[in-house]
């Protein structure tokens, strides 16, 4: 008898002080809709996905040089966009299965001496 093993799920990494975001902590709530438009010029509009889904904008200023190479060789595993990962959510501290980044490319600014900053977007998806 073969025992499917599940392969770990990568997570989200944490700061050094053990926050995943920083404040201000804007989250997005919505569902996809697809919109049809007839050569009358009629729309007609219907969910494609039953429930709705949360996009959290995690912008880190401040950060130390071990933190923002964690998050790059992180953005670098998950392939960009790619790769799905559980997500800790900052608000309810449930870890939010099945999400992905919203951007193919990670833009980082070096500020200083153990001073960078970047902006993420994490969407949490069907699977």
């Amino acid at each position: 008898m073969m025992s499917l093993r599940r392969s770990k799920v990568p997570t989200f990494p944490l700061l050094s002080s053990g926050a995943v975001a920083q404040y201000s902590l804007p989250v997005l709530t919505g569902q996809a809709v697809q919109t049809i438009r007839f050569l009358d010029g009629a729309d007609q509009r219907y969910l494609i996905q039953g429930r709705t889904f949360r996009q959290w904008e995690i912008r880190l200023t401040l950060l130390t040089d071990s933190e923002i190479a964690q998050l790059q060789t992180f953005f670098t595993e998950q392939q960009g966009d790619y790769t799905k990962f559980d997500f800790p959510d900052p608000l309810s501290g449930q870890m939010i299965p099945n999400c992905r980044l919203l951007i193919p490319e990670m833009t980082c600014s070096y500020e200083g001496v153990g001073a960078s900053s970047t902006l993420l977007y994490v969407t949490e998806t069907n699977g």
